[in-house]
């Protein structure tokens, strides 16, 4: 079986977004081939009867759409985002069209190839794996439900401190948007005024926030934690968590909330509290089975 390189991964690349001809990988060598093309005869040619051929991952045109539209739910830029929007809506031409209302964006152009190199990489990698593996060998890439590590590829994440919020208030109030869409409004008032309180009691140095970025620059995700100080002890607590939906069920949530957890365990407060409203449904241990709506919950971590 060939060794997947950078050259290598170009090559099916290519091959997978050219819709008009037919590739196979040379399973030996991994040289691509195509089938259907005269200028390419020599090369199909040189192959050996017998010789192990693989076709390349799938990738259709549905594939490349669903890719924008994900990357254009990601946009900050609410101009950029208008235009990229309006260019998906098109039918014939639409990827040109994407690629045209991305050319007054320089960086945000960047980031797309990124993005999009970096989810059909993704693919190719999974591929591979799968091929090692129907020929007896071992997997090379993360196990597929090890998702944690591949989150990286579709976010960017860090975490601040109070000079942070402001550009995390808009998610704040969507977060409320959304709870007063699903809960009575006096409940969902007096638990955001105390979230409020909460985010605000942590200070300049005492709130740390963790903050996950779409590839398109558009907040994701925040989880707000404030330290705690009582008598002779202290702890952590997670104040506010929020996923916008179009990122859910992915695992933000978790990664968020363990990134602010780590940074106040380095800063020498080892216990954690989660215990907050209107999480997203199945974060933590879900209650639904048993007829509960997703209100509160409350975990703990130690480090002790």
């Amino acid at each position: 079986m060939f060794a997947l390189d950078d050259s290598i991964s170009d090559e099916i690349l290519f091959a997978m977004e050219n819709q008009e001809l037919d590739y196979m990988v040379e399973a030996e060598t991994g040289a691509v081939v195509a089938l259907n093309d005269d200028a390419l005869d020599s090369a199909f040619g040189s192959l050996e009867e017998g010789d192990d051929l693989i076709a390349p991952p799938e990738w259709t045109s549905g594939d490349g759409y669903a890719l924008m539209e994900a990357f254009a739910a990601g946009v900050g830029d609410p101009i950029a985002k208008n235009g990229l929007y309006a260019a998906l809506e098109r039918g014939r031409g639409v990827f040109k069209a994407f690629k045209k209302a991305l050319e007054p964006y320089e960086a945000l152009e960047r980031r797309w190839f990124d993005y999009k190199r970096a989810a059909m990489a993704k693919r190719v990698g999974e591929w591979y794996d799968q091929a090692r593996v129907a020929r007896g060998l071992e997997r090379l890439g993360p196990e597929p439900d090890e998702a944690d590590d591949l989150l990286s590829g579709d976010f960017s994440f860090r975490v601040a401190g109070r000079e942070a919020w402001p550009e995390c208030v808009p998610l704040f109030r969507r977060g409320l948007d959304e709870a007063l869409s699903s809960f009575p409004e006096s409940l969902v008032e007096y638990e955001y005024t105390r979230l409020e309180r909460e985010i605000s009691e942590g200070g300049r140095e005492g709130l740390v926030l963790a903050i996950a970025e779409a590839m398109g620059g558009a907040l994701a995700g925040i989880a707000a934690a404030r330290k705690v100080f009582v008598a002779d002890g202290s702890f952590g607590k997670l104040a506010y968590l929020y996923v916008a939906p179009e990122h859910r069920r992915l695992g933000l949530g978790r990664r968020l909330a363990e990134a602010a957890r780590e940074r106040l365990e380095r800063d020498g407060i080892p216990r954690f509290v989660v215990d907050m409203p209107f999480v997203p449904s199945g974060f933590g241990s879900s209650m639904a089975a048993f007829g509960y709506e997703p209100f509160g919950t409350r975990y703990i971590k130690t480090g002790d």
